[in-house]
């Protein structure tokens, strides 16, 4: 049997589409979101505004989409973090270790200015967010498994829910964060962070 040839039509728009792609990435991590416009990011391709938007809605649709793959790709590597710690470790070690690797990946991998866009993204509304800020993100789901084992194993309290103590272990990273960059450069985002959580491990340890 004859193997079927893969359609051209079809590969030459993937193709279109993740040059698009990758150009409007590198032009919005040089530069403000509003910064660049659609004509720039097809100047910078050598692609025709209209093959744009065969590809893409919009630029807040090919925004929303960098911003999901970004947060997938973040919260896989945390996964994949968790997966390589030793399995005698404490819960509350691990999610101490969890709150190191993903502040390295805030001010290290994502870096300052690149967070600012994201929570000026967030105030305004303007860009579907919800992989960023939504409950059902991968994130949660890690932190959700952390503390559930920690209650299993008798380290934590089982006074609120896993899910409600999911919630505020996310929120309380996202407020530091947020403080940090309004406070940078002399906010040291790691050391508070790890500050803040031993803190609120304190509050849920038997």
């Amino acid at each position: 049997m004859r193997e079927k040839k893969p359609n051209k039509k079809k590969v030459q728009g993937a193709e279109t589409k993740k040059k698009l792609y990758e150009i409007a990435e590198k032009l919005f991590t040089e530069h403000d979101f509003d910064d660049v416009s659609v004509e720039d990011i097809t100047d910078a391709a050598g692609i025709t505004k209209g093959a744009f938007y065969v590809h893409f809605e919009s630029k807040d649709a090919l925004i929303a989409m960098l911003i999901a793959d970004y947060a997938a790709r973040a919260d896989m590597n945390y996964k994949s973090f968790l997966e390589t710690l030793p399995s005698d470790i404490s819960s509350s070690e691990v999610l101490l270790v969890l709150i190191e690797k993903i502040t390295d990946v805030l001010a290290g991998t994502i870096g300052y200015e690149n967070m600012k866009k994201v929570y000026h993204m967030l105030l305004e509304r303007t860009v579907d967010t919800e992989a960023v800020k939504g409950y059902r993100r991968e994130l949660y789901t890690l932190f959700h498994n952390v503390l559930e084992k920690g209650i299993q194993q008798g380290e934590f309290r089982s006074t609120l829910s896993v899910d409600i103590t999911s919630r505020q272990l996310v929120m309380a990273i996202r407020g530091i964060s947020y403080e940090w960059c309004i406070r940078y450069p002399e906010f040291d985002l790691k050391e508070q962070a790890v500050e803040h959580f031993k803190l609120l491990l304190k509050g849920i340890e038997v």
